[in-house]
């Protein structure tokens, strides 16, 4: 941080980091948000792969910003996230040595490094409105850029159908290129090639990083342009996953005492789609019509929210021990080999987690993303959307994502001075 020239601070007897009233990032600190934002949205497929693990920018980028904040002074202690921290992890470690499945240590130990930041944060005190600021605008920034990449490639794929055009990894070298199974092309209905934004990996990925975009900007600024261009960035995706994380931003109760308007306002969004679905018009069947996946091997839809179901169901009729405490880290995909199943399963975080690490392990983990979400000043419907999409997509040992939540969630609650401007628009 540095200061302005109305509040100067001695550099011999305070942290580089901050000033006494109001705080602005200084080079390093803006350099090291830039890197986490552009490690994450832009560089994710360039790794050096130890083994299966892609050792890319953003795990990188996760250690030097948390090690940056650590020195500065300014790193403040979350007490209630260092115990659930420590009793998840503690549970996690024990169960290894006694499971009954093939395990991985190491897979225990990067789960350790992702989330042991998540104990620490900034420093409670007023004057922290430009950081989030800072943070915010940059972004917005960088998913819009991936939108408009994103709305580009939508027609140059369909036009051309270049495999080259369809994602980064084609590009890079082989040695450069981060190992993982992932669909890079995926057609949609009508035979459309999804854009997925070209730098990420998957068209998931691409409507999940506009729809959070478009959900923050839409809670502050408001500018129109970006708004559009997030719009059709999130729209020319494809995918669900993004509309649902947005939709459950925007609904789920603020607190306990709108939970009636919650229960209205989603059936009358049910009610909406039904509605909708009965109009049978091309253009929404595109995207009504994916609800049809569920019930059908080998689609999106039936890998991510079906077939895991099956591999916990896998897990539970193992016994008491494996319900409650998991068949142990780096279990999930190792097993999933010896079932020998004819269609594609992801690993969503609930399935995962509740695999490998059982159902006190979920809510364990569960428990540490909620507290850490909740008690920043992120607007709650941002909250929502990052905690639905941690539960519900394949997030929890991805190092991109995990350094975006922490992120995101850098200043705590009530930091920010009465009065301060925040750029935000009335709810």
């Amino acid at each position: 941080m540095s200061a302005t020239a109305a509040n100067t601070i001695d550099a011999a007897t305070s942290p580089a980091y901050g000033i006494p009233s109001e705080l602005e990032l200084n080079r390093i600190a803006r350099f090291l948000v830039w890197f986490a934002i552009i490690s994450v949205l832009f560089l994710g497929q360039i790794a050096y792969n130890i083994g299966e693990f892609p050792l890319a920018s953003d795990l990188l980028s996760y250690a030097l910003i948390v090690i940056y904040l650590l020195l500065s002074g300014y790193a403040a202690l979350s007490v209630p996230s260092l115990f659930i921290y420590i009793s998840a992890v503690a549970i996690a470690a024990l169960r290894v040595p006694f499971a009954t499945s093939t395990t991985s240590w190491s897979s225990f130990l990067l789960l350790c490094v992702l989330y042991a930041p998540f104990m620490f944060r900034l420093v409670r005190r007023p004057g922290l409105g430009p950081v989030l600021d800072y943070v915010l605008k940059a972004y917005v920034l960088a998913a819009t850029i991936i939108a408009v990449v994103a709305i580009v490639q939508l027609v140059a794929v369909n036009i051309t159908k270049l495999d080259i055009l369809t994602n980064i990894y084609f590009v890079l070298p082989k040695e450069v290129r981060g190992a993982g199974t992932y669909t890079f092309y995926r057609e949609g209905g009508g035979g459309l090639v999804k854009a997925n934004g070209f730098f990420l990996r998957e068209s998931a990925d691409l409507s999940l990083v506009t729809g959070l975009a478009l959900l923050i900007e839409y809670r502050s600024q408001r500018r129109l342009y970006y708004l559009a261009l997030l719009a059709a960035g999130l729209l020319s995706s494809f995918s669900g996953s993004g509309m649902i994380a947005v939709i459950a931003g925007l609904l789920l109760p603020k607190s306990w005492s709108r939970t009636p308007v919650f229960v209205a306002y989603a059936c009358g969004f049910v009610l909406l789609i039904v509605v909708l679905s009965s109009l049978d018009d091309p253009f929404l069947n595109i995207w009504l019509g994916r609800f049809s996946e569920f019930g059908k091997p080998n689609t999106s839809a039936y890998a991510r929210f079906v077939a895991p179901w099956e591999m916990v169901q896998n897990s539970f009729n193992s016994g008491l021990f494996a319900t409650w405490l998991g068949k142990g880290a780096g279990s999930y995909f190792r097993d999933l080999a010896t079932y020998r199943y004819t269609y594609e399963v992801a690993d969503p975080t609930w399935a995962k987690v509740t695999y490998e690490y059982g159902v006190v392990g979920l809510l364990l983990f569960l428990a540490l993303v909620i507290v850490r979400l909740y008690s920043s000043s992120m607007r709650i419907e941002a909250c929502h959307f990052l905690v639905v999409s941690w539960i519900g997509f394949s997030f929890l040992l991805k190092p991109g994502y995990a350094l975006l939540i922490w992120l995101l969630t850098l200043i705590p609650k009530a930091a920010i001075a009465p009065g301060a401007p925040r750029h935000e628009q009335p709810p």
